[in-house]
């Protein structure tokens, strides 16, 4: 083989073995979670929930990343499944998430954000208040106190007063009191609590409820309320 061949020869290998070190490259850069991430993500952008959701699978293989946990992924698996009609399987996700995960860490607050979307999206605001009170943390609760429901409170202890008593009913939250003062139980067809309550002498059975801004109503409360003349 002559000098020039051997030349063309080694180019020719060194040429190989260049495009098949940038083709590996190109392969694993394609496949980082990252890249799969943005992947699904235009996947979602058109419509294709599905496949997004299956792209976050393929992703939690790829090699880990710092920046992206299998949790943080799990999130957005969820959130695809959400839009693909799978609420059920979306929220076990969320909550396994919460689970998994200490209060106050990057995992937790993104997954109670996604139960409140999941939820509010569904318009599952029954279960998403279920949900809040089962956590049994207060810093959730303080959160996302506007879905909560909360029981309303008087004021005055139920008992015997002299002359007119002025009843405060207290409550918590985004929401209406309705009240009654005949025994009867309160509907949102009752009297509205506005300023208190004014009962002159005579025998009183107050009976409160509190209905939030999505219509979730409170226990009723009832107090005995006894007004002498002075």
């Amino acid at each position: 083989m002559s000098k020039q061949m051997k030349t063309a020869a080694i180019l020719m290998t060194v040429a190989i073995v260049l495009a098949l070190f940038c083709a590996f490259y190109m392969h694993r850069q394609a496949n980082t979670r990252r890249a799969l991430l943005n992947k699904s993500a235009e996947l979602a952008a058109d419509g294709f929930y599905a496949d997004a959701s299956r792209m976050i699978d393929k992703a939690m293989t790829a090699p880990p990343d710092e920046t992206l946990s299998d949790d943080m992924l799990s999130l957005k698996k969820a959130e695809y499944l959400q839009k693909a009609g799978n609420t059920d399987q979306a929220l076990n996700i969320v909550m396994r998430v919460i689970k998994d995960n200490p209060e106050g860490s990057p995992e937790f607050d993104e997954g109670w954000a996604g139960v409140v979307a999941i939820c509010t999206e569904e318009e599952e605001f029954g279960k998403l208040a279920t949900l809040l009170e089962g956590s049994e943390l207060e810093s959730v609760k303080s959160r996302y106190y506007n879905y909560l429901v909360y029981d309303p409170v008087f004021r005055q202890q139920p008992g015997e007063y002299t002359g007119e008593l002025n009843l405060v009913i207290e409550s918590q939250g985004v929401g209406t009191v309705f009240y009654t003062i005949d025994g009867s139980e309160p509907t949102e067809k009752s009297n509205l609590y506005t300023e208190g309550v004014l009962l002159r002498p005579g025998v009183y059975t107050v009976k409160a409820m509190f209905v939030n801004r999505y219509g979730l109503r409170s226990n009723t409360v009832t107090g005995t309320y006894l007004i002498l003349d002075e």
